[in-house]
């Protein structure tokens, strides 16, 4: 009988990284699996691996995947808001929020459709896979065909929004269709006088006679660039120009989102200078017309991750995605309020606008009607465009917020290191989890006269124990101090003496 061939790391690690660039969750998931029981996997796969299972909706495989990672790498910090945000999908899958989030199955193909938005008399989206039978007269599909997925490049095409039975669909214009390679989202002004639009080029680089010789292979990757057109006399999109930061050799800039009154465009770029992988920039319209050298929204907004996909909707609030903050799934949807680098704490727009998926895109309306884009479990096809709408101006209402008064510092017997030290606000049934390693203090403002719960979760295993305690009677000048231990005692001491006053927890 043959022996069965072993498969080597590197080839197990290309696998599944294949299907995890595809967003093929699944065969990710079995891939990484494989590969994080290797000896020679590299410790970034373990983090790809609990990717994969939320992305999946598998939580606890996921934070136990987290929770190893931390532990070998020593990247307690890196995974906090992973963990946190397999709790908080627990949580909000079960009080989900009166948001009404359907598929617009008459927009949606097998394959992959979104960036939705409107357009007088109809809506604009993307496409990769509309059929000649589909379209208007003249309009055209695109057949070369994008390597990595083997689908055609994504196009502009507009949607009649009269038609709710055999959807009339045309391109958008010439104007957008003429580049090769994918093209989309766009965003207009409230007049639909301008049009910012994404296009993708490829790295136009040659190899130098040195990296021929040293067979340096080319990345050949797609990077993003800004176009903008406006209308012509005639009412035509005239011929689009360049963004004037457009530097596709070195970084994408892509993703436009215009400020109500026009003067502020936003964008997604992984420019030097920013925070993570890709942040959300503005520029500022100069009084010759000209835009104003990029700056970066500022840490409100991006993390240490992806923040991708910003529109700006009805009421002038910020809508993006980001992979960085508490959240279910890979991309989550939030909101925030502001303008420029000042934000307001971005909310998590909760389930079901939010999944276990990438759900991104949201565009609203004033009667709070919107679109947004997901590739959640149920779909047609790869991403699908969904309606979205809220019986309230916002469904997602801010809580007031707190009095931030008591301040909290733990440390942690050795007994629990590596666990998920989780920390709960039992009247705003919100939480945060700390992952416990030697050294380390936890420190976080508690709000007054609440109650609180500490769960300890050993990795890779349930929850062992709780700990309640409440700063209900507590003063501003107290400081909670927890030493997290088999044995449970809390102290309260005067900010400006330091004297323990011991307390058992009750």
């Amino acid at each position: 009988m043959a022996k069965k061939k072993k498969v080597s790391t590197k080839n197990l690690e290309r696998l599944a990284e294949c299907y995890r660039q595809i967003n093929d969750y699944a065969n990710a998931a079995e891939w990484y699996g494989k590969l994080v029981a290797m000896p020679d996997a590299d410790p970034v796969d373990e983090l790809y691996y609990g990717d994969m299972l939320k992305s999946l909706g598998k939580y606890d495989a996921a934070k136990t995947a987290f929770q190893q990672y931390a532990r070998k790498n020593n990247q307690a910090r890196l995974v906090e808001n992973k963990i946190a945000g397999c709790d908080a999908a627990v949580q909000w899958m079960g009080q989900p929020t009166r948001d009404d989030v359907r598929n617009v199955a008459r927009l949606n193909t097998a394959k992959s459709d979104w960036g939705a938005t409107w357009y007088p008399n109809g809506i604009v989206f993307m496409s990769d896979s509309l059929f000649r039978d589909q379209l208007a007269p003249g309009s055209k599909v695109n057949k070369n065909n994008y390597g990595r997925t083997n689908d055609p490049y994504y196009k502009l095409y507009l949607a009649d929004s009269s038609k709710y039975g055999n959807v009339y669909l045309s391109d958008l214009s010439s104007m957008f269709n003429q580049y090769r390679y994918h093209v989309g989202p766009v965003a207009f002004d409230n007049g639909y006088q301008t049009a910012w639009f994404t296009v993708t080029e490829p790295d136009r680089r040659i190899a130098t006679v040195k990296e021929r010789i040293e067979k340096v292979t080319i990345s050949g990757n797609r990077r993003l660039e800004l176009y903008v057109s406006k209308k012509d006399s005639n009412g035509k999109w005239a011929q689009p120009t360049a963004f004037a930061y457009n530097k596709p050799e070195e970084y994408s800039v892509g993703h436009a989102a215009l400020s109500k009154d026009g003067n502020i465009l936003y964008f997604t770029s992984d420019m030097p200078g920013g925070l993570g992988a890709t942040d959300i920039w503005y520029s500022e319209r100069q009084a010759d017309g000209s835009w104003g050298t990029p700056r970066n929204c500022g840490p409100t907004i991006n993390t240490a991750d992806e923040e991708e996909f910003p529109t700006i909707g009805a009421d002038g609030d910020l809508y993006y995605s980001s992979k960085g903050l508490v959240g279910m799934g890979g991309f989550d949807i939030f909101k925030s309020n502001g303008s420029k680098a000042q934000w307001t704490t971005p909310e998590n727009m909760r389930y079901p606008v939010n999944t276990s998926g990438d759900d991104f895109y949201l565009v609203s309306r004033e009667d709070g009607s919107g679109y947004l884009s997901s590739n959640r479990v149920g779909g047609k096809g790869d991403d699908d465009i969904y309606s979205w709408y809220t019986p309230q101006k916002m469904d997602v209402i801010p809580l007031p917020r707190p009095v931030l008064e008591i301040p909290f510092e733990a440390t942690v017997c050795p007994q629990y290191y590596d666990a998920c030290i989780y920390l709960y606000n039992r009247q705003r049934n919100i939480g945060w989890c700390f992952i416990a390693t030697p050294g380390r203090t936890i420190t976080i403002m508690l709000e007054k006269e609440t109650d609180y719960v500490i769960r300890i979760t050993p990795a890779g295993n349930q929850p062992k124990d709780s700990i309640e305690f409440t700063t209900r009677g507590l003063k501003g000048t107290d400081v909670l101090k927890k030493e997290i231990c088999p044995e449970n005692k809390i102290m309260k001491e005067p900010v400006n003496q330091r004297l323990p006053i011991h307390e058992k927890i009750k």
